[in-house]
């Protein structure tokens, strides 16, 4: 007989339990989709600036670079070995008596503090006339460039080579000495305790490399008066330095296009008028050197850069350099604020120790740079 199931529970006291029906669970919603990367969070316009930004700042650090690779090319000043006092020496003037003993000249000195601004940075353009294979030779141009970040104007002032001045550490000599005894720092040293003025970096180009730098523009525009166009051409022969004769070139009075060598000859004309009208040639030539770069495409620029910087040796570093120019880009620079020392009546003719010198009043002409160029009198 058989036993169901249900009579075999009750049998054993145990009520059967059935298997719960499957309930049924309400749908639950989808997770949302997490992105694939965090690139894809950013929306569109983000995108586009990032990209943007990160190729600006590509471009930023090439043309760095590239900067920097180009002013490599510049020389650097090593480090200068000073004459000793006792090789010092006197470039004497032929048939040139004394007229007054090195004892009889009075110093009234120069405060080299009220020169000392923030705002005013300068910079000497040294000219030298080293021949191949010449060691340091005595400075022939002295031009300090002065940036007033206050008035946004470059200045250029020309320190006469034969101001009779004191050098730190050796006799009185004529300033020119200075570079040859001990190099930029000692130029600099000499232009800080005659006339108080504070030299921030230099810049030297021999005056061959003068020539090269004008021919790789092309040449220069200048005008000239028929005097000095002559001289250039060695048609002046009643001159102290007559030049060679050259009958292939036509220069005149007016504007002419002059080539390095010309330039060259123009610039270190001492034959025509005083030391004065020297420095202002070569201040002229400057300008005009500068007026023809700022006719030039990017393009010109960048090959005049590199053509040019291997000819000029430097005590500044790069950054110095990228610096100032940046600095000088939005200042003004004109042929209206050049300027010389000795200023006018600030000085005396004399010949010590058989040189024909300027023994300058360095309070006077202090004062004189101090108004001109720091604006001490308020006159922007």
């Amino acid at each position: 007989m058989k036993i169901t199931r249900e009579e075999e529970s009750e049998i054993k006291g145990t009520p059967e339990v059935s298997a719960p029906a499957p309930t049924e669970t309400p749908e639950q919603p989808a997770a949302a989709a997490k992105p694939a990367t965090r690139w894809a969070a950013i929306p569109l316009w983000g995108r586009v600036l990032l990209i943007l930004g990160i190729a600006l700042l590509l471009l930023v650090f090439v043309g760095y670079a590239a900067l920097q690779g180009m002013l490599g090319r510049i020389r650097r000043a090593s480090a200068t070995e000073a004459v000793s006092q006792q090789e010092e020496t006197f470039e004497s003037d032929e048939n040139a008596d004394d007229t007054l003993s090195p004892e009889d000249v009075i110093w009234n000195g120069a405060d080299t503090s009220v020169m000392q601004d923030k705002d005013i940075v300068n910079l000497l353009l040294i000219g030298q006339d080293r021949r191949e294979g010449q060691d340091r030779q005595r400075s022939d141009s002295m031009i300090m460039v002065t940036l007033n970040k206050k008035t946004k104007q470059i200045s250029m002032t020309s320190f006469m080579r034969d101001l009779y001045v004191q050098i730190p550490g050796y006799s009185d000599n004529r300033i020119n000495a200075a570079y040859a005894f001990g190099g930029m720092d000692l130029l600099d040293s000499t232009l800080n305790t005659n006339f108080g003025v504070e030299i921030a970096g230099n810049v030297e180009v021999d005056f061959g490399e003068f020539q090269t730098l004008i021919d790789s523009i092309g040449g220069i525009d200048l005008e000239l008066t028929q005097d000095e166009a002559d001289y250039i051409c060695g048609r002046k022969r009643d001159v102290t330095y007559p030049q060679q004769l050259r009958t292939d070139w036509n220069l005149h009075e007016g504007v002419n296009h002059l080539t390095g060598e010309q330039a060259l000859i123009h610039a270190r004309n001492r034959s025509l008028g005083n030391d004065y009208a020297r420095t202002d040639r070569q201040r002229a030539v400057l300008m005009a050197i500068i007026n023809k770069v700022k006719q030039m495409d990017a393009v010109s620029i960048v090959n005049f850069i590199n053509q040019v910087l291997p000819l000029l040796t430097t005590d500044m570093t790069s950054g110095e350099i990228l610096g100032y120019a940046m600095e000088a880009l939005q200042m003004n620079f004109d042929s209206e604020h050049s300027y010389r020392i000795p200023a006018e009546g600030t000085y005396t003719g004399a010949v010590i120790r058989g040189m024909q010198v300027l023994v300058p009043d360095l309070a006077a002409n202090q004062t004189y740079l101090m108004d001109v160029l720091y604006h001490t009198d308020n006159n922007q």
